[in-house]
């Protein structure tokens, strides 16, 4: 266990701004340290938003059906230079979710066939994956990744052990979602186009929290939510297809421009809110004020100091390397001993929040209980702290 303090040398970064919260709508009252879950828009990009919708509004005919499709080409164009993607490889959808349902729903798979993906899965596309797996007759694997991980390699390893010859696909987390762990997706990737075998990347967390560049990844599908760290309005999502993948991916609402192209079918999947595409542009502008590499850095440090934190105080081993090179902006820590009392994570969330007005994750994984902190540019040093000290008062460490 940890008894040591934390390093001399270990410090958070400096803030990018005063009173950054703000900037956004969140209550002052909450110690919100959950911006991975639904993420948070900002006060600007929803007077944005509110200005498409006024301006649909006063003329639906014009912004939704003659000017759609040059609207929505600037927004992926905004994108596509941030993510480092080609605009007609780029599709609009809802989520993540949404995004790899197309994929995986779009294939077709036979009996006997594979479809592989890791424990640290996300829950929906498990279940997805599953769905499809049994209709088809194929096989849903989970490769077992242990924590805690030591080097990048033992994620490629565990994925090298569970190929095999009928492995069809891969769907595997860019950064993951119960435990924060960021995969070595270069290396994954590598590895299965030498062995044949698709990749789908659930970047859920990745845009806006690390820089992509999505044309030289050589995956095969990458889904990545703009609603969390691009601080896009809720139900902003992409999915980039690589060019000879794209025959045959449909959204999982076909609608009028079936088989006319990959952009094309995404632009339109039946009458929708559209405007939170359409603010994609303002949303990382917006957090350009403040540089995107500064975001990025100021995030990833506050992150590397949490997780230092929380674990001297709590006297737990961190579940990746305490340098940070496996984590973004957000950090999964076991809870002490004595969490367990409360029930469940439920429960223990419940109370985190009623009696110490914090707002944070509790995940039970792999029979255990983790926190998942996230760290934004609005959060500060202080408000672990208040974490690490609320949860030894609730399990009767202090």
């Amino acid at each position: 266990m940890l008894s040591e303090p934390l390093p001399a040398a270990l410090r958070p970064p400096e803030p990018l701004g005063a009173d950054l919260l703000s900037h956004w709508l969140l209550d002052p009252s909450v110690t919100y340290l959950n911006h991975g879950h639904f993420g948070g828009v900002p006060r600007a990009v929803l007077e944005a938003q509110f200005e498409w919708r006024r301006r649909i509004e006063s003329n639906p005919i014009e912004l939704l059906e003659r000017r759609r499709n040059e609207l929505l080409e600037q927004a992926r164009r905004s994108l596509g230079a941030f993510i480092g993607a080609e605009p007609a490889n780029l599709g609009f959808v809802t989520n993540t979710t949404n995004g790899v349902n197309a994929v995986v729903r779009s294939i077709r798979f036979e009996p006997g066939d594979e479809l592989l993906t890791t424990n640290h899965v996300y829950n929906a596309v498990r279940q997805t994956m599953r769905h499809v797996a049994e209709r088809a007759g194929a096989t849903f694997i989970e490769a077992p990744v242990p924590v805690p991980i030591d080097s990048p390699r033992q994620v490629i390893e565990a994925i090298d052990r569970a190929l095999t010859d009928r492995t069809r696909l891969l769907a595997v987390s860019h950064i993951t979602s119960p435990t924060a762990v960021r995969f070595p997706l270069e290396g994954i990737i590598e590895l299965c186009t030498q062995r044949g075998v698709d990749v789908l990347v659930d970047g859920a967390h990745a845009p806006g929290m690390v820089e992509l560049d999505l044309e030289r990844t050589a995956a095969s599908y990458y889904v990545g939510n703009l609603h969390k760290w691009v601080c896009a309005p809720k139900g902003s999502a992409f999915l980039w297809v690589r060019p000879d993948r794209q025959p045959g991916i449909h959204p999982t609402t076909i609608s009028h421009y079936l088989d006319q192209g990959f952009a094309e079918e995404f632009s339109w999947q039946g009458t929708r809110d559209i405007t939170g595409w359409l603010c994609v542009g303002e949303a990382i502008d917006f957090m350009a004020r403040f540089g995107w590499d500064r975001v990025r850095r100021h995030n990833h440090e506050l992150a590397v100091w949490t997780q230092a934190l929380l674990c001297e105080r709590w006297s737990v081993e961190p579940i990746t390397p305490a340098d940070g090179e496996m984590i973004g902006s957000m950090t999964t820590v076991p809870l002490p001993e004595g969490a367990r009392r409360y029930g469940s994570v439920v429960d223990f969330q419940a109370a985190l929040l009623e009696r110490h007005h914090i707002e944070v994750p509790i995940i039970d994984w792999d029979h255990r209980w983790f926190v998942r902190a996230s760290c934004q540019i609005y959060n500060t040093p202080p408000q672990y702290e208040r974490l690490a000290e609320a949860v030894l008062e609730m399990v009767g460490g202090k």
